[in-house]
């Protein structure tokens, strides 16, 4: 009971951290949903490199990947500046909305989510990443994280609110998931990654998230059936995405026997360990979404 109580203090915590900025953002047409996406991309990045300290591999190079993340983010954190500061003259920011950099990382990230999803399949440990953490630090979490800031920073104040169709379903999928799982869990969903995990609960995480996103737009959207087929399909790709994330991140950490990524957040563990779906999920339907509106 005490675990489950501080889970839920701490996830509650995390959800505020996310949240807040982003509710500034929609009703002030600001980017402050940058720092948070900059903070977690920094200690995304710290606890990976912890992490490669329990394999075969020796990294020194993570002061050289923060200072590589700080550069990338600089244009987007001097964009969200911009709001409180007309004055800052942003010419970065402006040769890279000029250019079609987005879509081709957007591309590249997708062939990066089907090898991770590929290695999640493989018998064998995937512990050879940490040969070259700088390298693979890059596309996990850095490339996810840099692009869906791109996409944020890029979208106007009214389709930033498409972020929240997209993060709702990964945490509703979480929690319900996990309630399923306790509850109604007998088979195991891929046991030699993550023994917890149950067909039931990913089902009822699944089912679970596409029916409160319904419920929401009933109640507080416009619904019809062309919205109604068009939220619930993001939910369950959401879902599907969620999963293979926390599964990507649970053989990484199997893989070098170790149970968090860190331990910043009591009964969650690791920023990475909160995150790991987002990583999956965000980019990909957020841009999407943007795309197609």
């Amino acid at each position: 009971m005490k675990d489950v109580l501080i889970r839920s203090v701490f996830g509650a915590l995390f959800l505020m951290v996310v949240f807040t900025p982003f509710v500034y953002d929609v009703r002030n047409d600001a980017n402050l949903m940058n720092l948070v996406f900059y903070t977690f991309t920094m200690l995304g990045t710290h606890e990976l490199f912890e992490m490669s300290k329990k394999s075969s591999f020796q990294n020194n190079l993570k002061l050289p990947a923060l200072l590589m993340i700080t550069t990338l983010f600089l244009p987007l954190l001097l964009q969200t500046l911009s709001h409180f500061y007309p004055a800052i003259n942003n010419t970065f920011w402006h040769l890279i909305i000029e250019s079609p950099l987005l879509l081709i990382l957007w591309g590249i990230l997708i062939i990066t989510i089907l090898v991770f999803c590929y290695w999640i399949f493989k018998k064998e440990k995937i512990d050879f990443v940490f040969k070259n953490t700088f390298i693979f630090n890059f596309f996990y979490p850095v490339l996810p994280m840099w692009i869906l800031a791109m996409a944020y920073t890029l979208t106007n104040n009214f389709d930033k609110q498409m972020l929240l169709i997209v993060l709702l379903p990964i945490y509703l999928n979480d929690t319900l998931a996990y309630v399923s799982g306790r509850i109604f869990g007998k088979n195991p969903l891929l046991p030699s990654v993550s023994p917890k995990k149950t067909w039931e609960g990913f089902f009822g995480g699944l089912i679970g998230a596409a029916a409160v996103m319904l419920a929401i737009l009933y109640f507080v959207g416009s619904f019809n059936t062309l919205n109604a087929i068009a939220i619930a399909g993001v939910s369950v790709l959401a879902s599907i995405l969620a999963t293979l994330g926390d599964l990507f991140e649970s053989k990484l950490k199997r893989s070098i026997d170790i149970k968090d990524s860190g331990n910043i957040l009591p009964g969650h563990g690791g920023i990475l360990d909160r995150i790991d779906a987002m990583l999956f999920v965000a980019p990909v339907l957020y841009v999407l979404l943007a795309l197609i509106s």
